[in-house]
């Protein structure tokens, strides 16, 4: 088993060495909740095992996908600075271990410790470059190429000419902010082109070369 020390050595994170004893490891299994939103938030998540997803919220009720995340992601900056409630939800897509940083642990001992500053100040400007991101690719990019790029991201180079498992189709649809019809007529289009097989709830891609260049070089992280 990975300990803590271990996690802080491998990605080298900018603690003091008196840290340890104040803040812990929190593991979830995939598809687990991390946070919700309107959640009160209490402390800093950063991620050093797995993958999460972050949506947000929209009027209509569904689900908007924001950006994938991987090692060593950060939950719970904005919501610290802001002083508000957790802004987005987060599913975890594989088993997840995060250290976990209680606010008031954060105050005593980060706080003026430059280091972990300058580590928050990276996260904080990745967040609004994928915001941006997001919010050109749902205005202007073509369902096929959202539906490419959620797929290029969601599976590493591993992967690749594996049966993948999807989620079912209404969801997909909600994340990339399209209608489910019309995610489907783009998977009949796919099938049709041999770029993909579908299977009932599982996808096997056949064309990995041409799916990357449908992607149009958009990732979802």
């Amino acid at each position: 088993m990975t300990t803590l020390m271990n996690y802080i050595q491998t990605f080298q994170l900018p603690f003091p060495d008196h840290l340890e004893p104040y803040i812990e490891l929190i593991s979830f299994q995939a598809g687990q909740q991390v946070v919700n939103t309107g959640d009160k938030a209490s402390g800093f998540y950063i991620l050093t095992e797995g993958k999460y997803r972050v949506t947000t919220n929209e009027v209509t009720g569904k689900s908007l996908l924001l950006r994938f995340c991987s090692p060593v992601s950060i939950l719970g900056d904005i919501e610290y600075f802001q002083k508000k409630t957790i802004q987005s939800d987060v599913i975890t897509i594989h088993p997840a271990t995060f250290i976990y940083i209680p606010y008031t642990i954060y105050e005593r001992y980060l706080r003026t410790y430059s280091p972990f500053t300058e580590m928050l100040l990276e996260e904080l400007s990745y967040k609004l470059q994928t915001c941006t991101v997001a919010s050109r690719i749902n205005a202007l990019a073509p369902v096929e190429a959202r539906f490419a790029a959620y797929l290029c991201t969601i599976y590493s180079d591993a992967k690749f000419g594996k049966q993948l498992f999807t989620t079912n189709t209404n969801e997909v649809a909600s994340l990339i902010g399209t209608t489910p019809r019309h995610l489907n007529r783009v998977l009949k289009r796919l099938s049709e082109q041999h770029v993909l097989i579908r299977n009932k709830e599982k996808l096997h891609i056949k064309n990995w070369p041409v799916l990357l260049q449908l992607s149009e070089g958009i990732r979802y992280e």
